[in-house]
């Protein structure tokens, strides 16, 4: 995933603000017991939304516990502790992180493509333990990131067909339980992925005129300059379209645990970053170069 969905702490709780970090510890730590350091290094703040999510219909929140870590070997640091949610994150973790090198492979060229196959060669062995846990999710990723490499060699015009293909990507992370909850859910991480998608192309722009990748915003609206003024506004009513679908759905999880913090998450983070990205005011981490600290 892509580092997008994050809160807006100054809306935070203090204690809010805390288990958001807890949480993004805790999954780290999760990783790390279930495969080991490498998959750590490619945690982001949308997994431990995920995490967030997964966990919303449990009641309880049980308290933290203090561990020291690679990042912080001196100091032991609160983290949530481990629970069905975080291990489910961890192991969706590795499958979308795995999935992103082979897409990689399949879109760059050069010096990245290279490190791509490296990537996938060094994370092949928890990719398959991943795999094993979630082989009905797994299969759907395949599915969904075959189509879009098809339709990124067709160098498709349409905005919504290579949307709709990563949108199912993002969807298998559900766990299927044949609930109510699991279709919410589901509505909710498809136009997940959609907005990630469509976002991240908008972001990506003038690098890829530079270097001549596909991208769906460029192709649909032929553009020749990496500027984004003239088709800012019906840019902002598609992605607009999934974003209030991702909050309609979240009003009917009824979630137990950590509403207020999800809810500043896609209320607020998700519309404060979708405008920076089209003013192109948006900074990685929020412009902190410490990975992982609001």
């Amino acid at each position: 995933m892509f580092g997008f969905i994050r809160p807006v702490k100054p809306e935070l709780r203090v204690r809010e603000a805390d288990r958001f970090q807890q949480v993004y510890c805790g999954l780290c730590h999760a990783i790390r017991a279930r495969y080991g350091r490498f998959y750590t290094l490619f945690l982001s703040y949308d997994m431990t939304f995920f995490a967030l999510v997964a966990g919303c219909g449990q009641a309880d929140t049980p308290p933290p516990c203090a561990k020291r870590c690679d990042a912080h070997p001196l100091v032991k640091r609160p983290c949530a502790q481990r629970d069905e949610a975080l291990e489910l994150a961890a192991d969706v973790s590795v499958l979308l992180t795995y999935h992103k090198f082979r897409d990689s492979v399949a879109d760059d060229t050069g010096a990245k493509r290279l490190l791509a196959k490296a990537l996938c060669r060094m994370g092949r062995r928890g990719y398959e333990k991943a795999r094993a846990r979630l082989p009905e999710a797994d299969g759907e990723m395949v599915a969904a990131l075959d189509d879009l490499q098809a339709l990124e060699r067709q160098s498709c015009d349409s905005l919504d067909r290579p949307a709709d293909a990563s949108a199912r990507l993002t969807a298998a992370v559900v766990p299927k339980t044949g609930d109510a909850r699991e279709r919410v859910l589901r509505q909710m991480f498809y136009h997940i992925g959609r907005w990630l998608y469509l976002l991240d192309a908008a972001a990506d722009v003038a690098e890829d005129l530079e270097h001549e990748n596909y991208n769906p915003v460029v192709r649909r609206y032929g553009l020749r300059e990496p500027d984004l003024t003239e088709i800012k506004e019906p840019l902002e009513r598609t992605l607009e379209r999934s974003l209030a679908d991702v909050c309609m759905a979240f009003d009917l999880l009824d979630a137990a645990r950590d509403a207020d913090l999800i809810r500043n998450i896609i209320f607020l983070g998700m519309p404060l970053v979708t405008r920076q990205v089209l003013d192109g005011t948006y900074q990685t981490n929020g412009g902190w170069g410490k990975h992982g600290s609001l």
